[in-house]
């Protein structure tokens, strides 16, 4: 039976001391002449994957194009090279390849044998810089998207982010990654390579490789980005709505068995001296209300769990009550409650140790696949927060003090934005 804690013993709680900060092996940035590579090499390594970021996520969709990153993604993966489908050749080879739009970016992952990748990437350059947009790969790729949007919509938490997020962001980023049927539905082929034309440049790749990294490798990377077009990287607005003190609510309707809610936070950037301390927030939101659980629970298992959003600028904190698992407003009133004490009062040496140790321990877990490190090598690597991305936010994990826990709650957790997924019949 899963414990429900109340503010006042929350913050009571006593723990042992922090186990050492593990470290992974150091990261080093190389230039590559018209782009950068950030890796974690290993050369005993089986299996490596590698990120390939492009400037070219939400931040620079407006609200008539929306989902077209996704759609000129999703082409590229289905362009013919060599006569055979991108994401077919290279799954022939014995890798594999993805993509995800956020914020700032999209970023395609290229997994396989360490031996292999170098050879994969080539293949992937060739679509990449020779794009099918015809109307005829445009409507598979159409037809593929809106399909994950279904089950983006069944998803009561993903709806519940979109919403915050579309409340906060004044630009592009807080728009739906895969847009929406009607938008999708009005792109043409002609404003798929316009978006593709504008900001699929050299200046705009940052590569990030977890696993052996071989010259070949190096160099597919290198000539992935050399045959890109030239020229600037236009800058976006980064920008969010202030957070009024009022606390607004916003409210949608999905078919789901039980009410969901999302409150949703402004919080500090990765290369803020604010970030260790909010990585101690969100873990204590996200772990404190279940304590009795001999293993990690999912997020449909959790009563109350927590994200730290950091693919935008400004960055955001969500917390969600599963109201399957607890009664939300209950939930809802004891997590304010919880972010107003920690706002009053230090948190105790005992309780600071334990949810460091946490936080360190979600830190590492969320980044132990290659695909979650590479990504965050890049990501943070993106936001200033150097080529050794994940140990120096380890480091600053390990630097953040009581005071630094409660100024930042201080600051970034007394406003919210509150978004209510209830089901159909309510």
């Amino acid at each position: 039976m899963r414990t429900w804690l109340a503010a006042g013993a929350l913050i009571a709680l006593l723990g042992a001391a922090p186990a050492p900060v593990n470290r992974y092996p150091t990261a080093l940035g190389t230039d590559l002449g018209v782009t950068k590579l950030i890796a974690e090499s290993d050369a005993d390594s089986a299996i490596s994957g590698v990120q390939v970021f492009v400037a070219a996520g939400l931040d620079r969709e407006t609200a008539s194009n929306n989902g077209v990153s996704a759609l000129v993604a999703e082409c590229i993966t289905r362009t013919l090279v060599d006569g055979v489908p991108l994401r077919d050749a290279i799954a022939a080879d014995g890798g594999s390849i993805s993509y995800t739009v956020d914020g700032r970016s999209v970023h395609y992952y290229l997994e396989a044998r360490s031996e292999h990748l170098g050879a994969l990437v080539t293949l992937f350059a060739k679509a990449l810089t020779a794009p099918d947009f015809s109307a005829a790969t445009l409507a598979v790729a159409r037809a593929s998207i809106a399909a994950r949007q279904t089950g983006f919509e069944t998803n009561p938490l993903s709806v519940g982010i979109e919403m915050f997020r579309r409340s906060y962001y004044a630009t592009g980023a807080g728009r739906p990654a895969l847009g929406s049927s009607a938008s999708l539905a009005a792109l043409s082929s002609r404003d798929v390579a316009a978006f593709y034309a504008a900001n699929y440049k050299r200046h705009a790749v940052l590569s990030s490789v977890v696993g052996d990294m071989t010259p070949e490798l190096g160099e597919a990377l290198r000539k992935l980005a050399s045959a890109l077009p030239d020229g600037p990287v236009a800058q976006v607005p980064e920008r969010a709505h202030a957070i009024p003190a009022s606390a607004p609510r916003i409210v949608a309707h999905r078919d789901v068995a039980a009410p969901w809610v999302v409150v949703g936070f402004a919080a500090p950037s990765p290369s803020s001296g604010d970030f260790g301390a909010m990585l101690v927030l969100e873990s204590l939101l996200s772990d404190a209300f279940d304590r009795n659980s001999a293993t990690t629970l999912g997020f449909l298992e959790k009563s109350v769990g927590a994200f730290y959003l950091y693919d935008s600028t400004p960055a955001s904190l969500v917390v969600y009550v599963n109201g399957s698992q607890v009664d939300p407003s209950l939930a809802l009133r004891e997590l304010l409650l919880v972010s107003h004490s920690l706002s009053q009062r230090p948190l105790g040496a005992g309780t600071l140790n334990r949810f460091k140790a946490a936080a360190e321990g979600q830190f590492l877990s969320d980044s132990v696949n290659l695909s979650d490190r590479s990504y965050l090598l890049g990501a943070f690597a993106s936001q200033g927060l150097g080529d050794d991305a994940i140990n120096a936010a380890l480091a600053a994990l390990e630097r953040t003090t009581a005071a630094d826990v409660q100024r930042v709650a201080k600051a970034y957790l007394q406003r919210y934005i509150v978004a209510l997924v209830l089901p159909r019949q309510q």
